[in-house]
């Protein structure tokens, strides 16, 4: 794996022009006329590879993503620490996020339960998923504002938060609400971990390395078992409030790494991997900027207005779908009628106030390419029939089966474990072929399969072989769809828009998820309570078929001749689901052959010279070239306008 972890450089007269020579050539065809906006400037950043010094200019509006000084901080020699222990770092604090995803995603169905609330979950999940979309690119600038190690802890703390105030819930609400505290942390530490990951790896190790991180997963879905086992289903408040004492636990030590990293090249002079653009924008002549200053700056250069306008319009729009039927009048209640309406209103404005105010809009017009577009366009409708499908599976396969409590969360966790394996193995492919695209179609073709077979897999055909199959090809298909659009997308920009697609994918795509898991709510409580009184009605009272309704316990530990009619009614309304999951299924596979097979190789991206090298030189350093041209192009703005022809016009 040489060169997977190294420094940027731009080819110049050496050996690495001769090993990456076919690479760029097949980057020029893959980016040609669509793929590289005109006229766009994407000037890397420039320094000094021996100091910091005032004539070394500094690209001023660079993300969160930069690489300048790994070596610097960690290597051989005096003063150094060993690269080791940065990938240590890195593991340890996958390897905790991966135990407690692993373990706490299974007692969400007992919290919930033990309310009498089990309905609620896709209610919850829909605002998990959309406040999980508008908080990425908040974490993303919080990393680039402060640097990784900062938004590591800050992270941490919302995640810590979340689950103390889980496991001391009295009441769903509390439960919800600490569901969304977590999920601020949770989405931020998977955010800066990938963006970590990302940076370090060229293309052809790309989806291997961003894969790397989840392979946890797959030890930890079997000890998550034995936990959620031995805790029992009345255990899950020690479930999560275990986790708010082994995650800072686990992490500190990886914090601690990193922000000595952090200091010591402040120390030396140079930005560190941890480093903040706001370091990359000081300079000897540059005053340094007050607290309230990055903070406006920071408003602005996420637009938090458009997070909000989108996040608050989605809301409002997906979670009446979740709520109408608790609602009195249904779809004819006040409440419900308003909160469409205002949503409605909301995502319209979202859409003017990109388009015509937003300074930095959410989707800029500079990293808007075919390949992106179709990307986004993939993961959404897969995130959509993912959750479609997923939302009350787990529920469904409690219910119907006699497994005990560890062999439930091993088949729950098998996806996951399926994904994190075929993850990795998709990223050797992609080493192997140096293509993504085929792969990726591939993939959605086995989707669709395993989608088709849970019409098969209900009632005397849900057999043990049958389920995990399904959850086998399940795996294969999204391994494959993600890992494709993962690299596809990040393929597809500059460098300095990597955090920028990584942030915009995770938004839409958690989207996709919303709309998923709030279509599977509506479906879940406008035919389950008809199903129960269906196949119950005759031998239940109302009272009693609503405890089944909002207990997954109530469900499986009913009589033999009650929980016969239970599965039916389970089964029935599962199908419901599986339906629009299954042509929606159809779309991302046609998408997929309209984007760009990049060739994939010792370049950081499709779009820019810049490969990785093993050279201890650790700043970017451009070619005579790549300056002038630089210099000679026009500044642009997010939407990638002529700033001083926008000056002179205004």
């Amino acid at each position: 794996m040489t060169g997977t972890y190294g420094t940027f450089s731009t080819p110049g007269p050496s050996s690495t022009v001769a090993t990456s020579s076919r690479c760029r050539q097949d980057d020029a065809q893959s980016t040609h006329s669509g793929e590289r906006a005109a006229s766009i400037d994407y000037k890397p950043l420039l320094a000094r590879a021996d100091s910091h010094t005032e004539d070394a200019p500094v690209e001023q509006d660079i993300g969160v993503t930069r690489i300048e000084t790994l070596y610097r901080v960690f290597g051989s020699g005096k003063g150094k620490a060993p690269i080791w222990l940065f990938y240590v770092s890195i593991g340890l604090i996958s390897y905790a996020y991966s135990l407690s995803a692993n373990t706490v995603s299974n007692f969400f169905s007992f919290a919930t339960s033990a309310f009498g609330k089990h309905s609620i979950l896709g209610t919850v999940e829909v605002a998990v998923y959309v406040l999980g979309a508008v908080a990425k690119p908040f974490i993303a600038k919080l990393s680039d504002t402060t640097s990784r190690p900062t938004a590591y802890l800050v992270s941490l703390i919302f995640y810590v938060l979340g689950f103390i105030v889980v496991a001391s819930a009295q009441n769903v609400s509390a439960l919800a609400a600490g569901e969304l505290l977590y999920t601020i942390g949770n989405t931020g530490i998977d955010l800066v971990t990938h963006i970590l990951v990302a940076d370090i790896s060229p293309l052809k190790w790309r989806g291997f390395m961003t894969a790397l991180p989840a392979s946890p997963y797959i030890v930890n879905a079997f000890i998550s078992g034995y936990i959620v086992e031995g805790l029992g289903e009345d255990g899950w408040r020690w479930g999560y409030g275990m986790f708010a004492i082994i995650m800072p636990t686990v992490m500190a030590p990886a914090l601690m790494v990193l922000f000595w990293a952090d200091i010591k090249a402040k120390k030396l002079g140079v930005l560190s991997l941890a480093a903040s653009s706001y370091d990359g924008r000081i300079n000897n002549k540059e005053e340094r900027l007050t607290w309230w200053q990055l903070t406006r700056n920071w408003w602005v250069q996420i637009d938090a207005v458009g997070l909000i306008l989108l996040g608050v319009g989605w809301a409002l729009v997906l979670l009446p779908f979740t709520l109408y039927k608790g609602a009195e009048g249904g779809w004819g209640n006040d409440s419900i009628l308003v909160m469409l309406a205002i949503g409605g209103v909301l995502l319209v404005s979202f859409i003017i106030y990109e388009t015509k105010w937003a300074k930095h809009p959410l989707m800029p017009l500079r990293v808007l390419n075919r390949t992106l577009l179709c990307c986004v366009t993939i993961d959404v409708f897969n995130f959509i029939t993912g959750n479609l499908r997923s939302t009350f599976f787990s529920s469904w396969v409690y219910v119907i089966k006699d497994w005990s409590t560890q062999n439930w969360v091993f088949f729950n966790n098998s996806s996951t474990v399926g994904l994190c394996i075929f993850g990795l193995l998709a990223g050797a492919i992609q080493r192997a072929t140096h293509r993504y695209k085929y792969l990726q179609i591939f993939g959605l073709g086995i989707k669709i399969i395993a989608v088709g077979l849970l019409f098969y897999a209900r009632g005397e055909n849900a057999t043990d072989v049958a389920l995990v199959s399904i959850q086998i090809l399940i795996s294969l298909g999204g391994a494959f769809i993600v890992v494709g659009s993962r690299v596809g997308t990040q393929a597809s920009v500059p460098h300095q828009d990597l955090a920028t697609v990584i942030a915009l994918m995770a938004l839409w795509t958690r989207i996709g998820a919303a709309v998923g898991s709030a279509v599977a709510t509506a479906i879940w409580n406008e035919n389950m309570p008809k199903n129960l009184d269906k196949y119950l009605g005759d031998k239940l009272s109302a009272e009693e078929i609503l405890k089944i309704f909002g207990s997954i316990r109530n469900a499986r530990t009913a009589p033999p001749e009650i929980r016969v009619g239970v599965i039916k009614a389970y089964d029935d309304t599962m199908y419901v689901m599986y339906l629009p999951a299954f042509i929606l299924c159809f779309v991302p596979f046609v998408v997929a052959f309209f984007t760009k097979d990049f060739f994939l190789g010792d370049t950081h991206n499709a779009v820019e010279g810049k490969v990785i090298s093993d050279s201890q030189e650790a700043l970017i350093i451009p070619s005579d070239q790549e300056t002038a041209g630089a210099s000679q192009a026009a500044p642009v703005d997010d939407r990638g306008r002529n700033v001083k022809r926008r000056a002179q016009s205004d």
